[in-house]
């Protein structure tokens, strides 16, 4: 996501307006609404204040990956855990992760004419080669 719609979403969380934000930075209305569009970059000062004003970190509004406010949190506890602690979580993710990924790969077909729905997990065949099924 550019750092414009960052900008917008994050002002948009926060109840913020577009003259709102202008204020907090000392630019204008105009300034906000091309930093939203992509039209300029606010300046090393002002993306200073926009971290305050937008109570976000310098992740949250520059990195191309998106992270909560809660993600953040969710770390921020998992570094206060005793190591045991952290194996724990980090046991119980990799089963989550490794349930999701199966679940990916789970494909629905029907019979025709029948009035069940049968659930077939498929990894090499496509749903459409379907040749075992009557037609």
């Amino acid at each position: 996501m550019e750092i414009g719609a960052r900008i917008k979403e994050l002002r948009i969380q926060n109840g913020l307006t577009q003259a709102q934000l202008a204020k907090a930075l000392g630019v204008t209305s105009a300034a906000v609404g091309n930093y939203e569009q992509g039209i300029s970059f606010p300046k090393e000062t002002v993306l200073r204040k926009l971290f305050n004003a937008l109570n976000c970190t310098p992740n949250e509004l520059l990195s191309e990956e998106k992270y909560s406010a809660e993600d953040y949190e969710h770390l921020r506890l998992y570094s206060m855990l005793t190591a045991e602690g952290k194996r724990a979580v980090d046991e119980f993710t990799e089963s989550e992760l490794s349930k999701a990924s199966e679940m990916s790969e789970i494909r629905i077909a029907a019979r025709r004419g029948g009035s069940e729905i049968t659930l077939k997990k498929r990894t090499e065949r496509s749903i459409f080669d379907a040749d075992d099924y009557n037609r």
